[in-house]
């Protein structure tokens, strides 16, 4: 779990919440300087070194846990990072390392504790994700299957954990502008090969870009609504299967399924996102939806 999101838990005035939270590695520790987490710090706060990529640290850190403390009640996994950019640009390279954080990681994490949450037949897995695994946002193709890819992974093991009375459940938030600094060095590479696009492409990017700056830049992204989000869920005897966060999230979501077809929002995005004209292609649309309907 993020530190910034796992802190208040720990807060919580009737220590309500022992709170465990991995970190990639001891170079983390500049979090750990925080005077709100001192504070806190091997009371109800356990900070817990892991390995990524390996699934014997990931094996290793939940057995400790276990052998300390006898059950895990919830698992929140906040694991993300950004890669954006001209999908004929990206290495494939670039592909893997965005899917082993933003998918594989995570399913890493729950093969490991469900066998123990099946034991106990009790617990909550919980992921926070945003709506780009719910659309499609243009020049971020790869970022956007690895979020589909986790909640279509999510959707399908839900029933198989709810016969052993676990929840689980997806926390969708906007895309915001911090992401971007999760992923600086991927997006260095991507712009070095920035001049193998060709120019119209090119401009089509700039434009998205400049439109999604001036969206992040007025979205407020409050960490302390995604803790008590949490803190429902893992209370709440029968939590939903999916929460989204505030009215960029719930838009996104009512956008998607309430259009069968798919076409309002490509339209939409090409036109807001792009600058592309698309009324004719519309009028084209509406014709063969007239027809549909009479058929």
């Amino acid at each position: 779990m993020n530190l910034a999101i796992a802190l208040p838990l720990a807060e919580d005035p009737l220590s309500s919440f022992k709170v465990l939270v991995t970190i990639p590695s001891l170079s983390s520790s500049e979090y750990l300087e925080d005077p709100r987490v001192l504070n806190v710090l091997n009371k109800t706060l356990f900070v817990l070194p892991m390995d990524f990529e390996s699934e014997e640290s990931i094996k290793g850190v939940l057995r400790e846990i276990m052998d300390n403390d006898g059950f895990i009640d919830a698992v929140v996994i906040t694991s993300n990072v950004l890669l954006s950019g001209q999908i004929e640009t990206h290495t494939t390279d670039q592909a893997k390392t965005i899917f082993d954080v933003n998918t594989f990681f995570v399913i890493s994490i729950i093969k490991a504790v469900l066998p123990m949450m099946k034991k106990q037949r009790d617990g909550r897995l919980i992921i926070v994700s945003n709506q780009a695994g719910v659309l499609g946002v243009p020049f971020h193709g790869l970022y956007c299957a690895s979020k589909f890819a986790l909640e279509g992974f999510m959707e399908s093991i839900a029933p198989e954990c709810l016969a052993f009375n676990i929840r689980c459940s997806i926390v969708e938030t906007s895309m915001i502008k911090g992401e971007e600094k999760t992923a600086q060095t991927i997006q260095v590479s991507i712009r070095s090969k920035m001049e193998n696009a060709d120019d119209h492409t090119k401009k089509y990017q700039d434009s998205c870009s400049a439109k999604m700056r001036r969206q992040r830049s007025v979205k407020n992204f409050d960490l302390r609504r995604v803790t008590e989000l949490l803190r429902e869920i893992i209370l709440e005897e029968r939590p939903h299967f999916r929460y989204q966060l505030n009215k960029s999230s719930k838009d996104a979501a009512r956008e998607k399924w309430s259009d069968l077809h798919g076409d309002t929002y490509i339209f939409d995005s090409a036109e807001q996102f792009l600058c592309v004209e698309t009324e004719r292609l519309r009028d084209a649309l509406d014709n063969i939806n007239s027809v549909e309907s009479k058929v």
